[in-house]
């Protein structure tokens, strides 16, 4: 097999507790061939100098310092900076299982894949602290909440998908960290930038928004069985703090109207119109089960 590049991409923003943990996985992919883009968006606290001793050791490591400018903006820096015939995101608490890479690149090759797309663990650590929301409360009783320590996640099985069936899979479950998220995926580098496709500033979920208009262009997709990606719940972030139920229900009808475009483009908008309706009430990964596997309570922090 060609061994071709992959640009890692890595925003971070007051990291310093987790990123060397973060880059290390990186580090030691079996799969070689990458070019490790951390993007430091302006720290205040020792993120920089953990970064900067950690790219003496790996040449394969970028180092960008810059001004705070976001999530979006600094995952664009990092676009712009990539030179890998794919893309693949990590986020700076999480960490990747040593093949991960491996596995995601062997499938793209093989199929000649637009998107390769996996499982992951969600992992809480000791002290997370679970925020719901008022109507969350009120149906506190039917919601799955105080799961264990780490859980495993993924809706598709595994398989090669044309664009319009993995379409059709995903609106099943749009609003779920699997299809929405960055860092279970591997994307093609020329479809990103032949298409101008970029991350725009919002206060939350750009990276669903970012996936959405993505799937227009996705001929083929590759469903991988291997878990090798560890998503760490935070229950200070954007997602479980300053967002409210009135942002995500804006958010929804937006991304509803976007599936509306594509599915159209797709031919497939008849026989999806009401998954893309239901869409603005659909259930994520915190009321919806996980995979039933032996190793899902393997892993603690």
């Amino acid at each position: 097999m060609e061994f071709p590049l992959v640009s890692i991409i890595v925003p971070m923003y007051n990291a310093a507790g987790c990123i060397a943990r973060c880059v290390k996985s990186i580090c030691a992919q079996s799969y070689k061939s990458i070019e490790i883009i951390l993007l430091n968006d302006g720290s205040k606290d020792g993120t920089l100098s953990v970064c900067r001793a950690l790219a003496a050791q790996d040449h394969r490591i970028a180092l960008v310092d810059k001004p705070n400018s976001g999530a979006a903006d600094t995952r664009n820096q990092g676009l712009a900076l990539a030179h890998g015939r794919y893309v693949q995101f990590v986020d700076s608490d999480d960490w990747l299982a040593p093949d991960f890479t491996e596995k995601l690149v062997t499938a793209a090759e093989t199929h000649a894949a637009d998107l390769v797309i996996a499982p992951f663990w969600m992992v809480y650590p000791k002290d997370y602290v679970e925020h719901t929301r008022p109507w969350e409360k009120v149906l506190g009783t039917v919601l799955r909440r105080n799961p264990p320590r780490t859980r495993a996640y993924g809706y598709l099985p595994a398989g090669v998908y044309t664009g319009q069936e993995y379409a059709r899979q995903l609106i099943e479950k749009p609003n779920t960290f699997y299809y929405g998220v960055l860092w279970n995926k591997l994307y093609r580098r020329d479809l990103l930038a032949g298409h101008g496709i970029r991350f725009r500033q919002e206060l939350f979920a750009e990276d669903q928004l970012f996936n959405t208009e993505y799937l227009r262009y996705v001929r083929t997709a590759v469903s991988i069985p291997d878990i090798g990606y560890y998503y760490l719940q935070c229950s200070q972030s954007v997602s479980h703090s300053r967002v409210t139920t009135a942002d995500i229900l804006l958010l929804r009808r937006r991304v509803m109207g976007l599936y509306k475009s594509i599915y159209t483009e797709l031919g497939i908008y008849p026989e999806t119109r009401a998954a893309i309706l239901r869409s603005a009430f659909g259930e994520n990964e915190f009321t919806l089960p996980p995979l039933d596997t032996p190793q899902a309570h393997s892993c603690r922090l």
